[in-house]
């Protein structure tokens, strides 16, 4: 069977749904992992999951429960122009390296702010800025690493969760953004200026979004 083939076994309208790795073709039809030749709503029986299947967080025996049904027969192989950034994202990971660090960074920042906001202790809300100064500055490199991610190791499929990820993310930037400019235009003044009051609220507000953001990167890692 040729890879061509196996694209008409996608699942849909009753027929089976058979999938490649590693060059060997499995029907995962009987999975309840794929319903309608669909997984976690954004992989489609009928094709190559051998990148997919390798970057789960499970491994390659999970194939031991479906059946193989043969071989692939290979056309010339192509290079994959994208296999060697795969290659170098295995092995560095840069996006979770870099999507910690602001997490932590601006929910210490929010604490800080907190407490300012309840004692009125002025040293506290300069941490706070500090700290979103910081965090918000790393949030690029996150989000820059993300879409790196998406196109290497996804190819752009752009599904529920990646769209809530791109979207979200953007948003986050702009609060940011927001805040940072809210705080200098308030002079410095630590409360009784509207400005003041923008950058608090736009400080907070990005903690349930970037959770938000996080929330899905968790399910790309650990499915539903």
């Amino acid at each position: 069977m040729k890879r061509e083939d196996v694209k008409e076994f996608n699942g849909e309208n009753g027929k089976p749904a058979y999938i490649i790795f590693k060059g060997k073709v499995y029907d995962v039809t009987e999975s309840r992992l794929w319903k309608n030749g669909k997984h976690m709503g954004r992989h489609k029986a009928g094709g190559d999951m051998t990148d997919f299947i390798s970057m789960a967080p499970h491994d390659e025996k999970v194939l031991d429960k479906v059946k193989y049904v043969c071989d692939i027969e290979e056309d010339i192989p192509k290079e994959d122009p994208k296999e060697k950034w795969r290659n170098l994202y295995r092995r560095y990971h840069p996006h979770p390296i870099f999507i910690h660090f602001p997490m932590g960074v601006l929910y210490f920042g929010v604490f800080m702010l907190f407490l300012f906001l309840i004692f009125k202790i002025s040293e506290f809300e300069r941490t706070a800025y500090y700290a979103l100064l910081f965090g918000g500055t790393s949030v690029f490199p996150a989000v820059i690493t993300g879409l790196m991610s998406w196109y290497i190791n996804y190819d752009r499929t752009l599904t529920e969760i990646f769209k809530n990820k791109i979207i979200y993310s953007s948003f986050l930037i702009l609060l940011v953004i927001n805040a940072v400019v809210a705080r200098v235009l308030s002079g410095n003044q630590e409360e009784g200026n509207l400005w003041f009051y923008i950058y608090a609220i736009s400080y907070l507000l990005a903690i349930p979004v970037m959770t938000f953001v996080a929330y899905n990167g968790g399910r790309i890692t650990w499915p539903d």
